[in-house]
């Protein structure tokens, strides 16, 4: 069995940021690079323990190098760095699931830890077929394209409700109870680390029952922007999009692996 981890910062255990700056340039940074490293290493373990052949941790926040690496489980390889063509990179029909740890609500969630769809700066709303959808529904598309699904989330809770909303048969830890975008009620981290040990290892001996997420085809994306020269510059990068609207761009997409967050 060959699993991938996709690691997001935002949505571990008592990670909150700083109010007017992104989590990357906050004082919770030191703390959130340990335990984004500790959380992830218990997947890890978890899922060596229950089978594994490989397991690769992605390391998805900012600039994609983030994590301890010399403190993860070394029969674990890792996938850093940014530029990649796209999400959950080199998954493929060959892959059992992928897990996500750390990531968080999409942008407007009400009282979410650092809700945010990729950009906190940049998108107001991301839609697919019409329905607003976050991070986590985007990536597991990604993957759900070669038929892998999406196993297991660990994030705050209401991340964790808006990933089963979407995939109600994966298995989910919260990590913390979001009571604003820089507040929350946290879970000690050894004891989330635990939980997700505990979660993972159930979410393998359930694989059978996980399904990959897709969006019909051809998929019509949206994306809304919060100010105009944003959707401005990014028409110019974007090839094959057009404008929808003062801040908005649309583009239909034959796949959701070519779609560039």
């Amino acid at each position: 069995m060959k699993f991938m981890i996709g690691v997001d910062c935002d949505g571990l255990a008592c990670v909150v940021g700083d109010p007017g700056k992104a989590l990357s340039n906050s004082r919770d940074m030191v703390f959130a690079r340990e335990q984004a490293t500790r959380e992830t290493d218990a997947a890890v373990r978890a899922l060596f323990d229950a089978g594994a052949e490989q397991v690769i941790v992605w390391d998805n926040h900012g600039f994609g190098s983030n994590l301890v690496f010399d403190r993860l489980d070394r029969r674990c390889e890792v996938m850093l760095g940014t530029g990649f063509d796209r999400r959950f990179p080199r998954v493929d029909e060959s892959f059992s699931g992928v897990l996500m740890i750390g990531y968080h609500a999409m942008e407007g969630t009400p009282k979410a830890v650092l809700a945010h769809t990729y950009s906190p700066d940049a998108y107001k709303a991301i839609r697919v077929n019409g329905q607003t959808v976050g991070e986590i529904e985007l990536d597991a598309s990604v993957a759900g394209e070669f038929g892998v699904p999406l196993l297991f989330l660990a994030s705050d809770d209401h991340c964790c409700k808006e990933a089963l909303r979407f995939m109600p048969w994966i298995e989910t830890v919260a990590t913390k109870q979001g009571l604003g975008r820089h507040c929350a009620y946290s879970k000690h981290p050894a004891v989330a680390e635990e939980e997700i040990y505990a979660g993972v290892k159930l979410a393998v001996e359930r694989i059978n029952e996980m399904k990959p997420f897709t969006f019909e085809h051809p998929a019509q994306v949206e994306i809304q922007f919060k100010k105009i020269v944003q959707a401005l510059k990014a028409r110019i990068r974007r090839q094959g999009w057009r404008y929808a609207g003062a801040k908005k761009l649309k583009a239909s997409l034959s796949s959701m692996v070519e779609w560039r967050c």
